[in-house]
């Protein structure tokens, strides 16, 4: 994925994040981590479809609570590139043609992310 305006030279994960969370789910068993995954995945993909919903209603507050969570679900996993991309969208709320353009940057950023974690858990 060619680098975002928005996100310059970001990479997709943290991988001292991305370790300690592997680390962290070593005593909890070897399902905890893809529960974990599977969890910020589903709630991640509903985030960004409210976002998309809100955009088109031009339902700001809604628009920016969706980019927000996005932001502190991501951050929280160490998905470096999404969450600053949920940051600049929560900031450029107002502006629908820049909301739109990171909508589509986050959909594929998403599906990036999800393909990345995919393979740390195949190694798990």
């Amino acid at each position: 994925m060619p680098p975002s305006p928005y996100a310059p030279d970001l990479p997709s994960l943290d991988p001292e994040r991305v370790e300690m969370l592997r680390e962290l789910c070593l005593d909890a068993g070897p399902d905890a981590l893809h529960e974990m995954l599977g969890s910020w995945e589903s709630e991640a993909a509903r985030h960004l479809a409210e976002a998309q919903a809100a955009l088109a209603k031009a339902d700001l507050p809604a628009l920016k609570a969706s980019a927000h969570s996005i932001k502190g679900s991501c951050s929280n996993m160490g998905i470096v590139r999404l969450s600053e991309l949920g940051r600049q969208l929560e900031h450029h709320s107002a502006d629908p043609s820049i909301s739109s353009e990171l909508l589509t940057q986050m959909g594929a950023e998403f599906e990036r992310a999800k393909g990345l974690l995919s393979e740390l858990t195949a190694q798990t």
